[in-house]
């Protein structure tokens, strides 16, 4: 019995299964997701690339992301036909397959996870024609951006509570009484008067974290000129490399505020770009803003990324997705 539960695992080893983490969290046998971060590959009749479906998957998918310094895809596409679909794309992190079904009353999109990989999500699109498919695309294509964002980040996610650093999270439960899952490698650099600042760093690049919270007192709080004085208040403590400089909002280009309701709680959501006052830095940022209503306050919890060599949609996902387990601690 024992030799053969050891030739099982060296099997296992030697085909490339792990007990890794599947898209749920749980743990599965399948093998690590392959491709970078941000490729999404669809799978799509040659005919079809430079047509009708293959150009709406360029103009939605490689759209430019708002808010960064340079013009940067929010996905990296890689388009294959179905015959050049091999084992070589099974374990692709994202995968879109479009297929005509004659006599399929209408299209349908369904969505699967960790089918070849994990943790790995796919969607399949199926239709009685590839006009009606592409129709069906044209309205649904927010939520195939959607779909494939929240992939993404829910690996990320996934990851920070893998390798949590839980003296932050403790810090912060105790200071500010908010919870939120870090990596380790990141530190603290400060942390009072309200004012929590984390951050990851390396000569090349900073990713960062700002928390603060002020009393809930306006009803005009979710606006965004308020909120743009606010934030600058909290950030002007935030110093610069050169004596006097420090983090201020960028006024080249205005932020913008949008809404969002995630886990039964309301967000208005910050995205814009900040500089430091006389110094030449800067980059983007987003802001995650909710009530404590409790204790009758406005919680803010923000990422930022610098990286001037550097292209940042990445860096920027990797520490925004963050903010997605911010959770306010009960009295």
């Amino acid at each position: 019995m024992l030799r053969k539960w050891i030739i099982l695992i060296t099997a296992l080893i030697a085909t490339g299964y792990s007990c890794n983490r599947g898209s749920k969290g749980d743990k599965t046998l399948l093998p690590n997701v392959t491709g970078a971060a941000g490729e999404v590959v669809v799978v799509l009749p040659k005919a079809l690339h430079t047509d009708s479906i293959g150009v709406f998957y360029k103009n939605s998918l490689t759209s430019d992301v708002p808010f960064l310094p340079q013009s940067e895809p929010l996905f990296d596409l890689i388009m294959i036909p179905p015959e050049a679909f091999t084992d070589i794309f099974k374990s692709h992190r994202n995968i879109i397959f479009n297929e005509v079904q004659k006599g399929t009353g209408e299209v349908k999109m369904s969505l699967k996870k960790d089918v070849w990989a994990a943790p790995q999500t796919i969607v399949y699109i199926t239709g009685p024609s590839n006009k009606e498919i592409y129709n069906y695309l044209r309205r649904e294509s927010k939520t195939i951006v959607t779909i494939f964002e929240q992939a993404e980040r829910d690996r990320v996610v996934q990851n920070a509570i893998k390798y949590e650093e839980k003296a932050l999270k403790q810090g912060l439960e105790k200071s500010l009484m908010v919870s939120l899952t870090i990596p380790k490698g990141y530190r603290l650099n400060f942390n009072r008067d309200s004012l929590v600042w984390i951050s990851f760093e390396t000569p090349q690049l900073s990713q960062g974290l700002i928390l603060y919270t002020f009393p809930y007192t306006s009803k005009n709080t979710f606006t965004l000129d308020y909120l743009i004085e606010k934030r600058d208040r909290f950030v002007k403590n935030i110093g610069g490399p050169t004596d006097g400089s420090y983090m201020m909002t960028s006024k080249v280009i205005k932020p913008e505020l949008t809404e969002m309701m995630y886990k039964g709680r309301y967000y208005g959501v910050m995205k814009g770009l900040w500089d430091v006052h006389n110094h030449p830095m800067g980059g983007p940022f987003v802001s995650h803003i909710t009530i404590d209503e409790d204790r009758q306050r406005v919680v803010v919890a923000e990422a930022y990324v610098y990286a001037p060599a550097s292209k940042k949609r990445n860096y920027l996902r990797q520490v925004e997705a963050l903010l997605y387990t911010l959770e306010i601690v009960n009295p």
